[in-house]
């Protein structure tokens, strides 16, 4: 009984869906904190010990995906991802070696994320850093090691730009992206004059859609939820 259960255990991948569903989670519990301290200027720098919980959740989340976007099969033979996966086997650190990989394969570095800022919208690109990892990664990291004296750090801000993060994995990661179509969270738009319009268009036909990830071509499409866009077209 007990083999059976535990042939039956249900294993999250961005193929079945489990990380996207495991994402709106994170993102959920970060929008119900936004009910009591909304995202304004001057609350940027408010941190809390449920933000230093949903913090430390997303940097774990982020380094669970980045282990399974490296054992996708198409990426078997690609040295980073191998060295990935080593790493992790030896319980060592690899962001590093991910944002490598995944900026050699989907260029994460350059990749916009759009935040629904209020009144505005914001522009993040979560893993564009002027050094090899990104800053909230850095206060992630301080506060799973020390929270004592880091605790300002469980911010508002490094929350929202850890998350803009976990969200950008699930958009240009192939299985994922896949997976968002077939839920009929990706739309497509209509082109007028060169540009997209506020009309949705019927959806690229399966086999269509597959080829064109594959190739990695832009096309005018985006996901969007409660508090993040993403763009296609870039």
């Amino acid at each position: 009984m007990t083999d059976q259960l535990n042939t039956n255990k249900f294993k999250p991948t961005f193929e079945n869906g489990g990380f996207w569903e495991y994402y709106k989670d994170l993102e959920n519990q970060f929008q119900n904190f936004l009910e009591y301290v909304p995202y304004l200027n001057g609350n940027e720098n408010t941190y809390s010990f449920k933000l230093l919980s949903q913090i430390l959740s997303i940097g774990g989340y982020i380094d669970s995906a980045f282990n399974e976007m490296a054992r996708f099969s198409k990426f078997s033979e690609n040295e980073i991802c191998l060295r990935i996966l080593r790493r992790a086997a030896q319980r060592l650190g690899i962001i590093k070696s991910g944002i490598e990989a995944f900026d050699n394969l989907y260029n994460i570095s350059n990749r916009t994320v759009t935040f629904k800022f209020i009144p505005e919208r914001v522009d993040i690109q979560p893993f564009n850093c002027t050094d090899t990892i990104p800053e909230w990664w850095d206060f992630y990291n301080e506060l799973k090691h020390d929270v004592g004296i880091n605790l300002e750090k469980a911010n508002l801000k490094n929350t929202r730009d850890a998350l803009a993060a976990a969200f950008l994995l699930n958009v240009i990661h192939e299985p994922g992206i896949l997976r968002l179509y077939n839920y009929d969270v990706l739309k497509f738009y209509t082109i007028v004059r060169g540009e997209p319009s506020k009309h949705l268009s019927k959806s690229i036909p399966r086999k269509d859609f597959e080829r064109l990830i594959h190739e990695r071509q832009s096309f005018w499409g985006s996901v969007q939820t409660d508090l993040f866009v993403y763009d296609f077209n870039q």
